[in-house]
């Protein structure tokens, strides 16, 4: 693996959760519990670009990740896929009609990449299962955080954590 891509990939969690926690000391009135993460990027919110430009960053950077994942057979073409969606996301903040359908697009075509390699490396790889079962328990408790909590952030920042994971495990694991 290029120590670039070694690179971004071991970075990659820094990015996104120091963003966020950026974007969310730069909102004081944003909560974990009311809001949806984009919230933070709506037109309506005089620094929303902040927020905006950190997803099409971590799109554009995960794209590039993806790709060369791709050319070692680790991830299938959904992982870049998902993360343009990402990049999508920021582009059309949430009063935009596409906005959903790429915030969704994101999360389901990542656990895709995520399952399919767990049940591609199942019988040569033991972490596999963690993938292969994760990737569903964790969209389901994703859904399931959805009717505890009035707003998205937690749910989000839940999926988020399991990919950021997936991405350093990703990085380690090309490494063996």
């Amino acid at each position: 693996m290029k120590k670039w891509v070694r690179g971004l990939g071991l970075s990659f969690p820094f990015l996104t959760f120091g963003g966020i926690f950026i974007a969310i000391h730069l909102n004081p009135w944003f909560s974990l519990t009311e809001n949806a993460l984009s919230d933070m990027g709506s037109i309506k919110n005089p620094i929303g670009y902040a927020f905006n430009s950190l997803l099409v960053f971590l799109g554009f950077l995960g794209m590039v990740f993806g790709i060369e994942m791709l050319k070692e057979k680790r991830v299938t073409i959904l992982f870049s896929l998902g993360m343009f969606s990402l990049l999508l996301v920021g582009v059309f903040p949430e009063e935009y009609k596409p906005h959903s359908f790429f915030a969704l697009s994101f999360y389901i075509l990542l656990f895709a990449d995520i399952f399919v390699y767990g049940l591609r490396a199942r019988r040569k790889k033991r972490f596999a299962i963690v993938w292969l079962l994760g990737s569903p328990i964790v969209f389901m408790m994703m859904l399931y955080l959805t009717t505890i909590f009035d707003g998205l952030a937690i749910p989000e920042l839940v999926g988020a954590l399991f990919i950021n994971a997936w991405i350093v495990y990703l990085t380690l694991e090309v490494e063996e």
